[in-house]
């Protein structure tokens, strides 16, 4: 057999999971969010609870250690995403459940409350696959490239990226998004996540064009990061802009990207390919990384001057 089938086969009555149906919505108990903050996340209220994905937090340790080593698989989900083919796109039951637990390699988990409710416009207030690429493509790169570094996040969305640079070590993060709502959301989920005394991270509101926000030390942002910001072609030329202010204030700067494949948006790179060159922006690094805990994968692509 496999070793990924017989992964596979042995990880089944480890997760006492069921293959869930699109539109469930996930039901978990998460514990403290932190050693220093022993602040406890009740369980998410779902709709179906015969399906229930369930950590027990005695043995939680022992069973992450069991599927890294089995699978490889370092940034964990609490949830097990199943996608459902839209219109122009794609949900997922993750994305509908009111919080999604994340965990680190060294066992701290990040809490991400979440707001779906349908509405165009509202793409930002759940956590996204490529979301999940790009938190645990930041893990791999290890604390040591992020200690001491500034962070910008575009579009943050549920702010993930963000808190995954803070927890990585990074100085100074700032998430952006221009949507009000999902800045109040990203606003809860610093509020409940973020370190002591262990860097700067804060939100504001950022629409692609607008002049861009600066660090406390007005230096530039060493690293701009984003995910699934290019699904809209009509906004390429205002995103391509903002990124190449950015990296204007910093000459040392770059910006890593990361967007889930999926049939729909076949073109998508390609296309705003075209326009981030035509700024005279390098497209550095290209590759494609395997999402966590999901059968898909994400392009990764490293943008400088």
């Amino acid at each position: 057999m496999p070793h990924s089938a017989s992964a596979l086969v042995l990880l089944l009555p480890i997760l006492h999971g069921s293959l869930l149906s699109p539109r469930t919505v996930l039901r978990s108990n998460v514990g403290p969010i932190r050693g220093d903050r022993q602040r406890n996340v009740g369980p998410v209220r779902g709709d179906r609870q015969q399906n229930r994905f369930r950590w027990i937090p005695s043995v939680r340790v022992t069973r992450l250690g069991l599927l890294r080593s089995l699978t490889g698989i370092a940034f964990q989900s609490s949830c097990v995403d199943v996608e459902v083919p839209t219109n122009g796109g794609y949900v997922s039951s993750c994305m509908q459940s009111e919080q999604q637990a994340f965990v680190l390699n060294d066992g701290r988990r990040i809490v991400m409350r979440q707001g779906w409710d349908g509405k165009p416009g509202h793409t930002g207030v759940s956590v996204w696959q490529s979301g999940k690429a790009l938190a645990d493509y930041m893990e791999s790169l290890g604390p040591e490239f992020w200690k001491g570094k500034s962070v910008l996040e575009l579009g943050c969305g549920t702010g993930l990226g963000s808190l995954t640079a803070h927890y990585l070590g990074a100085r100074e993060v700032l998430a952006t998004d221009g949507n009000n709502d999902v800045l109040r959301l990203v606003e809860t989920n610093i509020l409940e996540n973020a370190l002591r005394g262990d860097g700067l991270i804060n939100s504001c509101r950022f629409r692609w064009g607008d002049p861009v926000p600066l660090p406390k030390e007005q230096r530039g942002w060493d690293l701009i990061i984003g995910s699934d910001l290019t699904y809209n072609g009509q906004v390429w030329i205002q995103l391509c802009d903002s990124i190449s202010s950015l990296l204007d204030s910093n000459p040392s700067a770059e910006f890593l990207y990361c967007s889930a494949k999926h049939s729909q948006f076949s073109a998508e790179l390609s296309g705003f390919r075209t326009i981030v060159e035509s700024r005279g922006l390098k497209w550095d690094r290209e590759f494609t990384y395997n999402i966590p805990g999901a059968n898909s994968t994400a392009t990764v692509v490293w943008i400088r001057k």
